[in-house]
């Protein structure tokens, strides 16, 4: 076998268990040694951009809303929701719920400190929910100034999101976590762009088809009903959807992948 052959082998050889846990490390150190403004920029870009994903049910909505059923209407809504993540993941901008569980993993490892962790944390989380409300104050204004989209879509989707109680939507978003904390975990476990890209979209379309909150994504629609006004979405039931899908979607990534896999991966090592 000659070099190059032998090289492709390996390359095509699927990365062990070990392997991915050293990639994240090395990805989440990286983050950590970046500074603030960096950080901060990048999750910004993050927060505008997912807001794609509330763009792209805009234009459904307002299309097809009136000549398919409910049920049709709610599959094209999830369908939607992975073009915000892929160009978030895909173009290396920082999003909270990756870094609930590639944060974590410096920490357990004793690299880095909890306050360290709370500054990565809490720049990211910061910089995509600004990056969220400015997308969703730019969008507001545009639908309102444009005859191509309905603006009864803020309310169809705000009142989506805080369909459930206080207690569905924290498990919601706990579920919602973990998917996003084990979608980073196969991106990394996969060499090819194309087959990264059809991970984030049948991930986050799992999350998007099962209603589950995501504090992000979440924020782009009930910050574009309250900018909107004319729904019944209020401050109150927004900030507290926000908190909800924020603990959970940390609990979700940062505990049941992040210091499940980390623990398991190190166990296997001794």
């Amino acid at each position: 076998m000659s070099q190059d052959e032998a090289n492709s082998a390996e390359s095509d050889r699927p990365k062990s268990d070990s392997e991915i846990l050293q990639e994240q490390m090395q990805e989440s150190l990286h983050e950590y040694r970046r500074n603030n403004r960096s950080l901060f920029l990048s999750s910004l870009a993050a927060g505008l951009e997912i807001g794609f994903s509330l763009f792209l049910v805009a234009a459904f909505y307002s299309h097809f809303h009136s000549v398919i059923s409910s049920q049709a209407m709610y599959l094209l809504m999830a369908l939607s929701y992975p073009i915000g993540f892929l160009m978030v993941i895909i173009g290396r901008s920082d999003l909270f719920t990756e870094h609930t569980t590639l944060a974590i993993l410096p920490v357990l490892d004793g690299r880095q400190s909890f306050a360290s962790l709370m500054r990565v944390w809490g720049l990211i989380y910061c910089g995509n929910l600004l990056g969220a409300l400015c997308f969703s104050g730019i969008f507001v204004q545009f639908v309102a100034m444009t005859e191509r989209l309905d603006a009864q879509v803020f309310t169809y989707y705000g009142e989506k999101l805080l369909a459930d109680n206080g207690g569905g939507q924290l498990l919601g978003a706990i579920f919602a976590g973990w998917l996003m904390g084990l979608l980073g975990w196969m991106v990394a476990s996969s060499t090819e762009t194309i087959s990264r890209m059809a991970v984030v979209a049948l991930i986050t379309f799992v999350i998007g088809l099962g209603g589950l909150a995501h504090c992000i994504a979440g924020a782009v629609g009930v910050f574009c009903a309250l900018i909107d006004g004319s729904g019944t979405v209020g401050g109150f039931a927004a900030l507290k959807f926000l908190a909800i899908a924020t603990l959970g979607n940390t609990i979700g990534g940062s505990v049941f992948v992040g210091l499940l896999k980390y623990s398991y991966v190190i166990s296997g090592r001794d």
